[in-house]
């Protein structure tokens, strides 16, 4: 990548609007949940969510990949840096899914009189239940999705060093689109059921995405283009609509395994977009926060969905009014605010400690070395 400047280099502040995307995908898999599992009625307007925001997990995959080549590409170069990055991924990960662990392994005794074997109970605790179909969708609900992360940052470090330029993130993610295809056929034909789309080589294309977009902006030496941004988000926009809503084209797209490309292409310019320029929606206070908050929201709202079915909210929110749209909407508002204040406290509490903990045994782990 001639002329490109290194990330250690690079004195660029983190966009703020990137990570505020987090909490986009946090939202989307929360109104998908909110009409899936309490089956809130959606109005024939709002269809699209049934449809299309369970992508908000690849979407997150997408911004991951990004994410984790701008802190660590280029800076991965000594084995002790290498260790430096395990522990802190695990601190950030590690202590909320622990204790989401142990709330569902409670809950499924008490309320669903379930318990679960001594094995996975170590494939959940070591986030290898990823790699053993029949065990993948782990204890924790929705946590099938954190094992595929957890599996992506044990292959990061070797990713970087094979992907140091554009040329071969794209040639990267060229081969993650085909993996990703062979993959899900041979999975599906296996019988396997839900474990051909929840595995780390089926969803290969979104993290390479990330890099690839990472790359990219890297040869353009980190530069801000408003127009090119702004640019770069309408055509995300239509690439999505048009994809979202030509069934002769998606069905094109799944007869040559491009579904999961094609998404990443749009997450990858979404992500560009907001790199060059500055969206006052992205960067407003409540979706900076929400993006702080995303990995509580996300392993914190199910549990929070399974006691709104419980307490049958569905019944409740549909005798509200005769207008299916407003009862959605209070549905919505009702379920973020709950899920908004258990994730407040579960980052003060929970999140927050294990970053810092992570953070101070990394530095002692550094002044050893010295």
């Amino acid at each position: 990548m001639q002329g490109a400047i290194r990330l250690a280099e690079s004195n660029h502040k983190y966009i703020e609007s990137v990570e505020s995307l987090r909490g986009v995908a946090a939202l989307m898999i929360l109104f998908y949940h909110l009409a899936e599992l309490v089956k809130i009625p959606l109005p024939s307007s709002l269809g699209f969510i049934s449809t299309h925001f369970g992508l908000g997990v690849p979407l997150f995959y997408t911004i991951s990949g990004f994410a984790l080549a701008y802190g660590y590409a280029d800076r991965l170069d000594r084995p002790a840096q290498i260790k430096r990055f395990y522990i802190r991924r695990l601190f950030r990960i590690a202590p909320l899914f622990y204790t989401m662990l142990c709330l569902w392994l409670l809950a499924s005794w008490v309320v669903w009189h379930r318990t679960f074997s001594f094995l996975t109970i170590v494939l959940n605790m070591s986030f290898l239940f990823g790699l053993v179909p029949g065990q993948h969708e782990s204890i924790v609900w929705a946590g099938w999705s954190i094992g595929i992360e957890m599996l992506y940052y044990l292959i990061f470090p070797v990713i970087v060093v094979l992907i140091p330029n554009l040329w071969a993130a794209l040639g990267a993610f060229v081969m993650a689109c085909l993996l990703s295809t062979e993959v899900f056929r041979t999975l599906s034909a296996s019988g396997l059921g839900s474990y051909a789309y929840m595995n780390l080589g089926t969803h290969l294309p979104f993290f390479m995405g990330g890099v690839a977009a990472l790359r990219l902006w890297q040869a353009m030496r980190f530069a801000r283009m408003t127009g090119l941004g702004w640019g770069l988000l309408v055509a995300s926009g239509l690439l999505a609509f048009i994809v979202a809503n030509s069934d002769y084209l998606y069905s094109m797209l799944v007869s040559v395994g491009l579904e999961r490309g094609i998404w990443a292409v749009v997450f990858a310019m979404l992500l560009l977009s907001a790199c060059h320029a500055r969206n006052p929606v992205l960067v407003s206070g409540p979706l900076r926060n929400l993006g702080k908050l995303s990995f509580s929201l996300y392993l914190l709202h199910p549990m929070i969905m399974a006691a709104l079915i419980k307490l049958d909210f569905r019944i409740w929110i549909t005798q509200l009014t005769d207008v299916t749209m407003v009862n959605f909407l209070i549905a919505a508002f009702f379920a973020i605010g709950l899920v908004w204040m258990f994730s407040s406290l579960s980052f003060r509490f929970v999140e927050a400690p294990g970053i810092e903990l992570g953070k101070r045994l990394t530095q002692r782990f550094q002044e050893s070395e010295r």
